[in-house]
């Protein structure tokens, strides 16, 4: 059975608007970009062209973070190519296909952006200020913690998974990527999907700021250590942190365990590793509870804020996309005639 992966590579976050494409597509030897007034329109080409290769290729679906029914570009590594529902200046070489040939579109392509384009800003503001709330909130944890304790934990993890493994000088390849992502829609993730097939898989718990980035950080410096590829997906919040790594090669996931992406050991060789239990003097979630609530309802409300700005930007893309709502793709042949690698 074939294999389908789920993620992003664009989210909005407290750093603004991000992207992780080049990461995806740099050893890809044809990308394709299609070209359409319509993200409705371009989403279900290229859920059809999804399917088509489904049947007999591993895919990697690209999802988007303007509205869970939407698509952003499949992969196919076997075949080399990645087809693509909007164009990026990293990209070189790129094959235009102009979808209006086949599906005639008007070219009202900027309506509401500048409007848009203003929400989206707006939001980045409350995600930022909530960040900084979070950093003090991170603070409290941070001055309880014994480093010591959180680097040994870090140790017997890398021990564990590379026991039987030799260093390596051969560069690996890191796929950047984001698991999940703020959207009109809310917080929306992929994880469960994500770990479903992976056969050992380590559910870190902790709190905020005790260190689970920073322990999945010295695991990917040891992938380059013993020659892993990796894949590394990014916090849609802070994007500077670390929320999984999967390691294919030893069938193995890693990542953050706690709220909003919350999961708990279903299968007998799941593990937990909890940095709060291991690392922080004990009690400290009593002795600072006020504090705690204070600062985790100041960084919540503006996360609330930002994706009420984020919700609003729907509305815009509905009116957008209203005319395209129920087209038929009745061509669908002479589309993929058209973008089959040749």
């Amino acid at each position: 059975m074939h294999q389908e992966i789920k993620y992003y590579v664009h989210g909005h976050t407290a750093e603004g608007y991000v992207t992780f494409l080049q990461s995806n597509i740099k050893d890809i030897k044809k990308i394709i970009i299609l070209q359409h007034p319509s993200n409705i329109v371009k989403t279900k080409v290229l859920k059809k062209i999804a399917n088509f290769y489904s049947k007999e290729y591993d895919l990697e679906i690209i999802s988007s973070p303007q509205s869970k029914e939407y698509v952003d570009g499949i992969i196919v590594r076997e075949l080399s190519v990645a087809i693509l529902a909007n164009n990026d200046p990293s990209i070189e070489n790129e094959i235009i296909v102009d979808l209006t040939e086949f599906i005639p579109g008007s070219s009202d392509k900027a309506v509401h952006m500048p409007e848009k384009n203003q929400l989206y800003e707006e939001a980045y503001a409350y995600f930022k200020r909530g960040l900084e709330i979070h950093d003090d909130l991170e603070k409290i944890y941070i001055n309880e913690m014994d480093f010591t304790k959180a680097d040994h934990a870090a140790e017997n993890c890398i021990a564990e998974l590379f026991h039987d493994t030799e260093t390596s000088s051969q560069p690996i390849t890191v796929y950047k990527r984001l698991f999940g992502t703020n959207t009109p829609d809310g917080i929306v993730n992929h994880v469960q999907d994500l770990i479903e097939p992976i056969q050992n898989r380590i559910f870190i718990k902790g709190r905020a700021g005790t260190g689970k980035s920073v322990f999945m950080k010295k695991v990917l410096e040891a992938c380059h250590q013993y020659g892993y590829d990796v894949e590394v997906y990014h916090c849609s919040f802070d994007p500077k942190s670390l929320d999984m790594l999967i390691i294919r090669d030893l069938d193995c996931c890693l990542f953050d365990s706690t709220p909003p992406h919350e999961l708990f050991p279903t299968r007998i060789g799941d593990a937990i590793v909890d940095l709060y239990e291991q690392t922080v003097t004990k009690g400290t979630d009593e002795k600072y509870e006020a504090e705690i609530t204070h600062y985790t309802k100041r960084y919540k409300a503006e996360m609330k804020k930002g994706l009420k700005k984020l919700e609003a930007t729907k509305e815009l893309e509905e009116k957008k996309e209203k005319s395209w709502l129920h087209t038929e793709i009745n061509n669908f042949d002479q589309i993929v005639e058209e973008i089959m690698p040749k």
